[in-house]
């Protein structure tokens, strides 16, 4: 569709130029192509010739509009970016209708491998990833700033895995206050996993 709506104008451009060729020229002349033919023979008239030169400016301007159309028609076909609470890793500038909630965990003990993944409403999750090597881990909530110091829900899963190979998995949820640069941890308390102030 939009390569047919492309067509238009340039077809429309194209005729515009042949019709000012001739109304400056003034002779007959042929032009055509797989869609359209145009032929023109003899001699042509001053009377003739003004109306084609009329022609051609009124094709310009028609090109013109439909070159205009056709790219408005493109930009209102785009879908405009959703609005959601966005997750990513703590780096780089923060838009200013964020604010900004850190996440911080660290491995427990006896375990080898831990895997947290963390949502705070309806975010995307964050997953925090330490092993014997990475002993901690963290990353960022972008939440929107009209969420500031209120209380907003979250849930935790935990998954441990410790030296003989054997897998816990622990969950938990609640609600912590969405505060800007408010930093917290995720916890073990008995066999719930919480978040906890950092």
């Amino acid at each position: 569709m939009v390569a047919d709506m492309d067509f238009f104008p340039i077809a429309a451009l194209i005729i515009a130029t042949f019709l000012l060729l001739i109304g400056i020229v003034g002779r007959g002349a042929s032009m055509g192509s797989s869609q359209f033919h145009i032929t023109l023979e003899g001699s042509i008239g001053r009377l003739p010739r003004v109306a084609i030169l009329t022609a051609s400016i009124v094709t310009y301007v028609l090109a013109i509009f439909l070159f205009v159309y056709a790219a408005e028609s493109k930009s209102g076909s785009e879908s405009p970016p959703a609005s959601t609470v966005a997750v990513s890793p703590i780096s780089g500038e923060v838009p200013n209708s964020t604010i900004t909630v850190t996440i911080e965990s660290q491995i427990a003990d006896d375990v080898i491998a831990e895997v947290d993944t963390i949502l705070i409403e309806d975010s995307d999750p964050l997953v925090l990833e330490m092993d014997d090597e990475s002993a901690s881990a963290n990353g960022a909530f972008y939440i929107d700033a009209g969420l500031s110091d209120t209380y907003v829900s979250y849930s935790v899963e935990i998954e441990l895995t410790d030296s003989e190979g054997n897998t816990e998995t622990l969950t938990g949820e609640g609600e912590i206050v969405a505060g800007d640069g408010l930093s917290y941890s995720v916890d073990i308390d008995g066999s719930d996993a919480v978040l906890v102030t950092g």
